[in-house]
This record gives C-alpha cells, structure tokens and sequence, in this order.
C-alpha cells in the first residue's frame, strides 16, 4: 500500500482523472530500504530490504519492469514455514498470469496518466485471481515461465480458504469482520511486543499512534478495550501549549478525533478538560485563528525567529474534524476557527472538483489582481511601537496605527517573489500587524475589505474530477458530514466525498506518507452520496487488502503512488503496522462504530425525524424490543445536562448514546432492551 515514486505535485483539471502508477527513477524504488522487522528474511537474503511489490499472502515479492509490464519478475520467495510459495516457485521466475488466464494489461508507469492509472495491469488481475481463489478451494494456480524463459508451467499454490467479499463489501461482509479483527490482533500483537520498539507502545509518529488506536476503536470489539483504555489514560495528563516547539500541530489535530470519538463512544469526563484546553489553544496553533496551520505552532515560529513552513491543508483538515466531534459532544470550540478552515475549503473548491495541492487554494481568482492578499515584514524605527501587550507571535490591537517610520525587509526588489508593496501605507488601516522576535521587527498581512471569498454553494456540487492530495480533502468530507451542519455544508463535504471516490487509484498519493493520505481519503471516500460510484470505489480499495496482505501478518506498503522519492515516512516509522491500521479502517466501515466511520450518520437533526418519548421525572420506560437501534428525542430535557441524562436511563437494562442539538434537545440511540 505503498507510495511509488511519484513525486511532483499532481493537477485534476477539466474532469480528467491524472492518477499515477508506480513512478521509477534510478533504482528508486525498488532499493529503497524498507524498515520491517516482519521482512527480516528478505533483508538479509538481498543484502538490504528492497521495496518490492507484495503478491498478497503467497509469500512472493516481485518487481514490474517497464518492458515487460504485463509480467511480474520474481525477486523473493520466504522461505518460512507459512509461506505458501517455498520450494514452489524460484528467485527470476516470471509469472504472466493465473488461474488458467494470462495477464492482458500492462502496466503504466509514471505519472498523469490518462484515464487513471493506480496499481492497474498484472497486479489488479492478480488481485482477483487470488480472491477467486481464496473464496474457493484455496488453490493459487500460478502461470510460470521458469528463470524467465522456456516452456510455460502451471504451479499450484495453496492458500487459506476464507471465503470471497461479499457484494456490499465491507458492509454485511463475514470475510470483512474476519480480516479486520485479524488485522487489529496484528496490531495488538505488534504493541504488546519489543520486537523492533518499547513494549506496549504504538510506534509511528502522531499518525502512527492514532491511525492504529481509530482502527481498534472502529473495530468495535470488546478483547481490544484494555489496550484503548491504556493509551487514553495518557490523554488525561496531556496539555497543549503553543508557544511550545516540535511539530505539535499534527498531534493537536490527532489528539481532538481520538478524544472526540472516544469520549463520545464512553462519556469519559476525565476527557472533558483536556478537549476544552485543545479547543482553546487551536486558535493559536495557527495565525490570529485564521485555520492555516503548518507542522510548528504560528505562535512558536514567530517567537522564537524561525523561518515559516508553507501552510498545510492536511493538519487543517484534522483540527476541523476535530471541532466537529468536539461540538458533537458538546465541548465548545472557536467558532471563528471553525469557519474560517470551512472557508479555506470553499476557496479551494471548483464546480467539478474540490482539488488541495498540499496547501489550501485561496480566492485570489475572485479579486483583481489589485487587491489580492500580500505579506510583508518590516523593522520599525521605535521598537516600542506597535506591540501585541503578549510577546512575540501575537496580533497588535492597535494595528499600524502610529508606528512611525519603518523599512521593509520582506520582500526586497529583486528577490523573485517581490509584488509591490504600496499597500503597506495606502490600507494601513485595514492591514494586521503582527509582533515578531527581533527588536522592531513586525509581520504585516494584507486584509483589504474589498476582497472577496468564495460564496456558499445553493445546490450540489457535480464532481467530475479528483486529485492527487486527498487526505485534506477526505478530512473535509468528514469534516462537513459529522454533526447537524448546513445544507450548504452538506453539499460541499458530499463534492469532497466525491472527489476522493473518483480517484480510487490515487488514494495513496500523497507528500510524505502514503497511509496519512489513505487512511483518510478512504474514510471521505465513504462519505460519497453517489452509490454506484462508491462501489466501484470500495471494490477497487478491495484489491489493495488483497495484494498488501502477508503470508505471516499484517498488510505491507506497496511501491505504488505518488511521492517525492525517498521520503515516504512510512517506510520508517512502520511499513507493516501503518499499511495494517489503514487496512483496518476500511473495513471497520462496516462496523459503523465511530463518527468517522459512519456511526449515527443520520439524515439530519430535524425534528420531524426523530420519534419522541416523554420523560416523568427521573424515569424513562423503555419497554419493546422494536426499539433497538432506533434514535428518539427525549421531550422536556433541554434543561437536563448529558450526565443527569445518562442517570435517567441507567436503570432500564439498556445501552444508549447521547447527543444534543443546537436548540439544545436531547436524543438518545438504543443499542440494546432488556424488558423488565
């Protein structure tokens, strides 16, 4: 499930679909070292771990080379006891199809690709040559040609028989719960374990830690309750401070969807504080709360001197669903934050698609070019002038005014970013001033009143195209969708939806870490209100359980995909456990057991759609069966907070969860009755 060597920034324009298949340069990727402990065998038998293709759970690693690109060269065989190909099929052996059908496509290597590209060709055939199997008597039969020529032979392989996907796949699909609950067993077992890390961690960066703590959560079952209790434990001693340095921009945006689906699924109220301190320390993560965020804390960078990092949508992305699930259950969030990433997204979004190249688009195709938004930073004359009253990295209240003489320092003639800057004085009243470390050193941002944004749709969206950035744009799919939002807001998280469920062979692409833009470009993908577009969708992803599956556990990263070479993260901080969390998350879609995964995805909050129940006292009777996993609004309750609630129905026998909508009504779901 890896990210090829795709490298350079992708455009979707005019509806087309420009996907990527794998992208080669030098011996890029194929002697890319891929730290796996799982893959030791081949790390030592080439010398080196190569990242090579895996022939889903055959225990065969292969390579595609461009002049035989309807053929897969065989560069390892395991050698283990489960693996099914030892002693059946040899280093340079060449398969060229299966299951009595030869491989038809070839492979497309390389980037914009007409019509698409992903892991098309002998891999997609493959793929379903080996579900067919699987789905049968078990047996793999492998079409040879032997060291890669001469006579073409038959080798028949036997896998495990667990049954085909079902039609809805991964919904009311037996092999879906099977392999995600095997998947999650991997993941614990990978925790519990000092193989290549500290015992009872989770390893990978932020995403790492929280991609495989969402997959568990999503799985929905109980033998998993221990280890999520563990690690939500350390949430209550965590504080958010932004002046503080290191990347903590990503862990913000992961900590507030960890926390917001856990609390929601427990009411944990240990977890109420340290959600509100979140909520309010978001707004400074970024500039003045205006939803641009990059790996630092603003206030940090502005503090401390540091050269600013381009803005990145993704970490934007996250903050928002964050708020969403924090306003689901009923933390308070910075309204104007909220609003303002939601804008990012409108400014980003065309008719046909909703297309974010790393950073967020603006709507300077909106204005004249006269009054598009412009930097500068200038060194004033009186240092005293023109303060925050908080230091450096903070706004000044009273702007320009008054701060005498000053010269700019950014940008200079000749530097090639230089636009003129008689803005500086001729909208001295409007600009914002910001504080910098430095003695007189100021940041300025244009703000003129007569730039426009990006209106609210008044209808849906047709997406047509897709793009190749898609976790910013499947985390404002989710974003939009989660909670009682507005219709406009509807129409532009279905147009996110949409836009990653158009592209299924570009899930994968991404900057640096090829599950980071999986992970969540399937979850927005599965948001999509087009059915038969998401089918397509979810049986394509199909393929990549398929082929990504091991011999002996877990998923790996596949060289496909997008990606500046020799900087996919993933490789690093755990090709198998992070390939194995988004593997997991795709199929607890059919659990519906977070908010990110569809749980109470109601049609809206209307009152029309919610049955009502009248509450005496302290008593709710709770009698019929029929009323399992039915939502009703609890009448007379706006006054009760979610705790005396939850005392309210306590005694019933049954298992409930909580929301509140804006007029502040109370709804409650039965899971489970018990008649007394």
């Amino acid at each position: 499930m890896g990210k090829l060597k795709l490298f350079i920034l992708l455009f979707v324009l005019a509806g087309v679909d420009r996907l990527c298949g794998i992208m080669e340069r030098g011996d890029y990727p194929w002697g890319v070292r891929v730290r796996s402990f799982y893959d030791t065998e081949q790390r030592d038998a080439l010398g080196g771990q190569g990242w090579l293709l895996n022939l889903g759970p055959t225990g065969i690693r292969g390579r595609i080379y461009p002049s035989q690109a309807d053929q897969i060269v065989v560069k390892f065989v395991f050698q283990d006891n489960q693996s099914p190909a030892r002693g059946l099929v040899q280093v340079g052996d060449i398969v060229v199809g299966a299951n009595g059908k030869k491989f038809t496509t070839s492979h497309r290597f390389g980037r914009n690709l007409p019509g698409g590209g992903g892991w098309d060709g002998p891999m997609m055939e493959l793929a379903k040559h080996i579900e067919d199997s699987q789905g049968g008597d078990g047996r793999l039969r492998l079409m040879i040609l032997p060291g890669g020529s001469g006579a073409m032979k038959t080798v028949t392989i036997q896998l495990r028989r667990v049954g085909r996907f079902a039609p809805t796949f991964p919904y009311d699909c037996p092999r879906s719960k099977r392999m995600l609950e095997e998947l999650c067993d991997f993941l614990v077992m990978d925790y519990r374990s000092a193989n290549w890390k500290k015992a009872n961690e989770f390893y990978g960066s932020h995403h790492g830690h929280a991609h495989q703590l969402l997959a568990l959560m999503g799985s929905g079952l109980s033998k998993y309750d221990e280890i999520i209790r563990e690690n939500i434990e350390k949430y209550y001693r965590r504080s958010y401070d932004p002046k503080s340095g290191g990347f903590q921009m990503w862990q913000w945006g992961f900590d507030s969807i960890v926390m917001g689906e856990y609390y929601l699924k427990t009411r944990d109220e240990r977890l109420r504080p340290i959600m509100e301190a979140l909520a309010k320390a978001m707004p400074e993560g970024c500039h003045n709360g205006n939803g641009i965020y990059t790996h630092r804390s603003e206030i940090h960078i502005r503090r401390a001197g540091r050269k600013p990092y381009a803005s990145i949508a993704a970490i934007s992305g996250l903050h928002m669903v964050g708020m969403s699930l924090f306003r689901e259950a009923g933390v308070g969030v910075d309204d104007r934050l909220y609003h303002n990433i939601h804008q990012h997204y409108l400014n980003s979004s065309r008719p046909n698609v909703l297309n974010i190249a790393y950073a967020f688009g603006n709507a300077d195709h909106l204005n004249h070019f006269d009054i598009r938004r412009r930097t500068a930073v200038i060194k004033l004359k009186d240092p005293t002038k023109g303060l925050s009253g908080r230091g450096p990295g903070y706004i000044s209240p009273t702007g320009m005014d008054g701060i005498g003489d000053y010269e700019i320092t950014y940008p200079l003639e000749g530097d090639p970013r230089w636009k003129p800057t008689d803005w500086l004085t001729e909208e001295a009243d409007t600009n914002v001033l910001t504080e910098l470390a430095g003695e007189g050193m100021r940041y300025v941002i244009r703000n003129s009143p007569l730039y426009v944004m990006a209106p609210e749709p008044s209808q849906p969206y047709v997406t047509t195209g897709t793009g190749t950035h898609l976790a910013p744009v499947g985390m404002g799919a989710l974003a939009h969708l989660i909670g009682n939002q507005p219709k406009s807001w509807e129409y532009l998280g279905h147009h996110a939806a949409n836009t990653c469920v158009n592209g299924p062979g570009n899930g994968f692409d991404g900057h640096a870490s090829s599950n980071l833009s999986a992970f969540w470009s399937i979850l927005g993908a599965a948001r999509s209100n087009d059915p038969a577009k998401l089918r397509a969708y979810l049986d394509y992803q199909k393929t990549f359980l398929v082929l990504s599956e091991t011999h002996n556990g877990g998923l790996i990263i596949q060289p496909w995909g997008r990606d500046r070479p020799n900087s996919n993260s993933d490789l690093a901080y755990g090709p198998r456990i992070l390939t194995t969390a988004t593997g997991a998350i795709l199929l607890s879609l059919g659990q519906k057991n977070l908010r990110i995964t569809g749980a109470d995805s109601s049609p809206s909050l209307q009152d029309s759609f919610w049955p009502s129940i009248s509450a005496q006292g302290k008593q709710v009777q709770i009698e019929f069966e029929t009323m399992k996993n039915k939502v009703y609004r609890l009448e007379g309750s706006s006054n009760l907070t979610d705790w005396e609630l939850l005392q309210q129905v306590d005694g019933v026998g049954g298992q409930i969860v909580l929301r509140r909508d804006a007029k502040g009504h109370y709804f409650f779901r039965v899971r489970s009755v018990s008649q007394e």
